[in-house]
């Protein structure tokens, strides 16, 4: 990697979290204008995921400080961790039963590893039985949060499976490794459209009831109408993570089959001029799209480790190179004697509405916010930075 460009990434990782408290987290946009509360997010997950690929890599103790001096005050001795969200009616509540949380989750194996500390072990357990054994099933799957009924988003499958495959190896004798790859292959099942060699966004399952369906369930199959990119950035982040940890060869080639067929399609849609991928993935000339940072820095992530993995040939490695090089030309750019990450979507969802005409439409993922610096973004391109410095 270009000597200067690593520089200039060290300082902007530098200058974030030097600036950044568990108040006032600068990539926690969401938190910053109000939307979330401060603490326990899976915006803050994205990012310590992030620092905890970079602390493996460099071995530096003063990141693993950081992390820890961040999550430890979130963990009480009885490891039942607050999580709260804004609930749209001017009150913060605390969390029902979700997906988003097992994010952050995921760094707690860490911390236990390296400190021992009960706590943190305690927290594990509370995550897997309070979130994950919790959330009801569709067809199989889990739901995505337990207010959307019977939906799988292809977020949920980042958030949740990686931290579940690790606590089933660690705890469990990986008994429930094929309930897991079954998962990542259902998801793909439900979400794939063949003809655009993509997967949309999320899926309801009662979409056969047009009293129970959602507004934005395709009646024929229940997909959802968009090809959203950060959610096909989750969705193989999953499977990239879940490969990791599954050591499984039979399981770990179906994950495999999954990885190939999920990035030839998004490759397909790559945009030549900019190495980077647009908000709307299939409609790069439709108007307000645009070219986004986090799910491109997701697909970058996953092709080079992929390769490193073996679970993509060598050929992918120039392409996933050239699409980080790209994201650095596109959007990190000097600001204030430091470095801003731009051009990413604040969030977007299909929510369980069956009257909102607006929910999951082109309209609606082109005109979300778009800002700089969030941690779904950067986690990620922390993630692609560490697998571009390896090569």
């Amino acid at each position: 990697m270009d000597k200067q460009l690593k520089q200039n990434i060290n300082d902007y990782i530098t200058y974030l979290l030097k600036n950044s408290t568990i108040e006032k987290p600068l990539w926690n946009k969401e938190v910053l204008i109000g939307l979330k509360k401060p603490g326990w997010t899976y915006i803050d997950g994205c990012m310590m995921v992030g620092l905890m690929g970079l602390y493996e890599y460099t071995h530096d103790e003063k990141l693993f400080k950081y992390i820890e001096n961040f999550i430890s005050p979130l963990v009480p001795e009885d490891g039942k961790v607050k999580i709260y969200y804004y609930d749209n009616y001017n009150n913060y509540t605390e969390y029902g039963i979700d997906s988003d949380p097992c994010n952050m989750a995921k760094v707690l194996y860490l911390l236990y590893d390296k400190t021992k500390e009960e706590r943190y072990l305690k927290a594990i357990n509370y995550f897997m039985d309070e979130q994950v054994r919790k959330l009801p099933r569709v067809e199989g799957n889990f739901w995505h949060k337990i207010k959307y009924y019977n939906q799988i988003w292809l977020d949920g499958l980042y958030m949740i499976q990686p931290f579940f495959a690790e606590y089933t190896k660690r705890f469990e004798d990986c008994r429930s490794y094929y309930d897991i790859v079954y998962q990542l292959e259902h998801a793909f099942a439900v979400t794939w459209e063949d003809d655009k060699k993509l997967n949309v966004h999320g899926y309801d399952g009662q979409y056969h009831d047009p009293n129970e369906r959602m507004i934005w369930a395709n009646p024929a199959n229940g997909h959802s109408p968009i090809v959203w990119l950060r959610a096909c950035g989750w969705y193989v982040m999953a499977l990239i993570d879940c490969y990791e940890i599954i050591d499984n060869d039979f399981l770990r080639e179906k994950i495999k089959k999954l990885i190939k067929k999920t990035i030839d399609g998004l490759l397909l849609y790559l945009d030549k001029d900019s190495n980077m991928f647009y908000q709307v993935v299939d409609k790069p000339n439709a108007p307000k799209n645009y070219l986004e940072t986090s799910g491109t820095a997701m697909v970058c992530y996953t092709i080079l480790k992929s390769v490193r993995l073996n679970a993509l040939d060598k050929s992918y490695q120039k392409v996933g190179l050239d699409i980080f090089a790209g994201m650095c030309q596109k959007y990190l750019k000097p600001m204030n004697n430091t470095f801003t990450l731009g051009g990413i979507c604040i969030g977007a969802g299909l929510s369980a509405s069956k009257t909102d005409a607006s929910v999951g439409t082109y309209e609606m993922y082109v005109t979300r916010k778009v800002v700089s610096d969030d941690g779904k973004a950067v986690g990620p391109f922390i993630l692609a930075y560490v697998e571009a410095d390896r090569i």
